[in-house]
């Protein structure tokens, strides 16, 4: 990605945050963060239920358990990371009932995880409507912790995206697809 577009989104996050709009852009969603040392972190890492060919990741079963974070560190800025994949496609069955959980360890910005049928592009100040799931704006990680949350979706067959609604992020590059099937 160019410098131009990372200090365009950089700026935007800038204006939001000065004109009081919120940066997350997302319908509200009703989501409980909590926090988190590395080893735990590591630990809930450990929980996701995909197997990895390429950059694919693959769920079986009737309840498949996904594990995204935001900025592992070793991964570019902005990107999610599944099963050490920067923004894998997830395959998963459909009627299957999918359990998220979500850990933003970057340091300096909020992310969201927010599911939606709206493929890309992005624009640098998203507006992407419907949300169908997800987690809304992350707080910050302070005090040498991290912050995770969790939710559950049930998707129907179709074509997802999971994408950040931080302006800029995922016109940058953070998001990925998810195939129901």
């Amino acid at each position: 990605m160019s410098k131009t577009r990372y200090i365009t989104a950089g700026l935007s996050t800038i204006m939001a945050a000065a004109l009081g709009i919120s940066t997350a852009m997302a319908t509200p969603l009703v989501t409980t963060w909590k926090t988190a040392t590395l080893p735990q972190v590591k630990a809930l890492l450990a929980k996701d239920s995909g197997k990895v060919s390429g950059k694919t990741v693959t769920y079986s079963g009737k309840t498949v358990h996904v594990v995204a974070a935001a900025v592992l560190p070793g991964f570019p800025f902005p990107s999610f990371e599944i099963h050490d994949v920067k923004n894998p496609t997830l395959d998963i069955p459909a009627g299957a009932t999918v359990d998220v959980t979500f850990i933003n360890t970057n340091k300096g910005f909020g992310h969201s995880f927010d599911i939606t049928k709206k493929g890309p592009p992005y624009a640098v100040m998203p507006n992407i409507k419907p949300i169908v799931a997800g987690t809304g704006f992350s707080p910050v990680p302070k005090g040498g912790k991290f912050g995770y949350t969790d939710f559950t979706w049930h998707p129907t067959a179709g074509t997802y995206y999971y994408v950040c609604q931080i302006p800029g992020h995922a016109a940058t590059g953070m998001f990925g697809k998810i195939v129901v099937k």
